[in-house]
């Protein structure tokens, strides 16, 4: 509120023309100590960054950040064939007894996938230091999906 408008009625006595300069005065005087409430104060001389929202993002930022992403997929299935296709060679027949030393093997070589896929993020430079924990999660669960699939697909041959 800037101001405030007044129609004024035809002149005919003076009376209501004071009374509306008056409101008008006061009008004004109530829009300023708004101004007074409503404007924030700064105590901190430092500006704080708060987190765009997702709306708030531009194009390009968008783009980057679906891009990054997408070749995070890309990496956990890459990392979860390459190690389903490791896992048939290395140990081939899954009847093998549980006591056997290369029975526990698929499982580690599916671990060592998931691990090697920080070292590939570093090398494609992307900040892994953001991925919080759900992250980590999806791209254990797609290396592990495609290494069971893999892996499947090579023993039904």
């Amino acid at each position: 509120m800037t101001g405030a408008k007044v129609t004024q009625e035809p002149k005919s006595d003076p009376k209501p023309e004071e009374e509306s300069e008056a409101q008008t005065q006061e009008i004004a005087n109530t829009d300023e100590s708004l101004k007074e409430v409503v404007t924030p104060e700064v105590v901190d001389d430092e500006p704080k960054t708060v987190p765009l929202t997702r709306a708030e993002k531009n194009a390009a930022e968008k783009a980057v950040e679906h891009r990054e992403r997408m070749v995070r997929t890309a990496v956990a299935c890459f990392f979860g064939i390459i190690t389903g296709v490791i896992s048939y060679t290395l140990i081939g027949d899954t009847t093998t007894p549980l006591g056997e030393s290369r029975a526990i093997l698929g499982l580690l070589l599916l671990l060592a996938g998931i691990v090697f896929q920080k070292h590939m993020f570093i090398l494609l430079k992307i900040d892994y230091t953001k991925l919080g924990a759900k992250d980590w999660f999806y791209q254990a669960f797609m290396t592990f999906a495609f290494w069971f699939i893999s892996w499947t697909i090579l023993l039904t041959l």
